[in-house]
């Protein structure tokens, strides 16, 4: 029910519900005069009901809110076609994003070979001390180190990679590889790129590496074979 203050004529929507079924006086929050609350009748009872969204005030059918001035149409408007703006963002080409060029992802490789270094360092004197007196490793231990840091160097790279896109080298230096059309890179692909893409890279004298430093889009050969760029975050 809608009512209107006599004396300033502000005007608020009341639930119907709420109103006391007798005669009663009322303050107005605004100008704070006080008026006779009319009787509710059946017939405004039966009126069409809307519940605002936003303030949830139960009032009369109407184009907008008496309370918070909600516009119900474009409400609607607004729900139904905010979905779809997440998915307008998703469809950016990561072509517009800053490529990292060949001197940042040489200092990430440096930086991930020194690491992967220091774990088989580690696991080097490990084995020195546990399998054979002092330093001196027998042929079996030089092959399950040989072994051993093969292993690291293919986990590494490819769980890392697939994982996330950023091998903590590349963390430390907030690049990161994507694929060009946005899909995730996954450890398959991530398999192709660091153990086929960068064996093929390495073999013709490292022209694969040094092809980042002179492409439009930054991309190696093994980010060519794979479709991935190295985007600077």
């Amino acid at each position: 029910m809608q009512l209107t203050c006599p004396h300033c004529q502000f005007s608020k929507e009341i639930p119907a519900a709420k109103l006391p079924p007798e005669a009663t006086r009322v303050n107005c929050p605004q100008c704070k005069g006080s008026f006779a609350l009319p009787v509710v009748t059946a017939v405004a009872e039966n009126l069409p009901r809307v519940t605002c969204p936003v303030c949830k005030l139960e009032q009369a059918e109407a184009a907008a809110c008496s309370s918070c001035g909600l516009i119900f149409a474009k409400y609607q408007t607004a729900q139904h076609e905010s979905p779809a703006a997440p998915a307008l963002e998703q469809r950016t080409p990561l072509s517009t994003q800053p490529k990292a060029g060949f001197w940042l992802r040489l200092v990430a490789l440096m930086i991930d070979g020194f690491l992967i270094f220091l774990m088989q360092v580690v696991f080097g004197l490990i084995l020195a001390f546990t399998g054979s007196s002092g330093f001196h490793m027998g042929g079996s231990l030089s092959v399950l180190l040989q072994l051993f840091s093969l292993i690291l160097s293919l986990f590494y790279w490819i769980f890392f990679t697939g994982y996330c896109g950023q091998t903590p080298g590349k963390m430390l230096l907030r690049i990161q590889v994507v694929t060009v059309d946005g899909a995730p890179l996954g450890y398959g692909k991530a398999f192709y790129r660091e153990v086929v893409g960068k064996f093929i890279s390495s073999i013709i004298l490292g022209i694969g590496y040094l092809m980042a430093a002179f492409d439009e889009q930054k991309q190696g050969l093994h980010d060519r074979m794979a479709k991935t760029y190295v985007i600077k975050l």
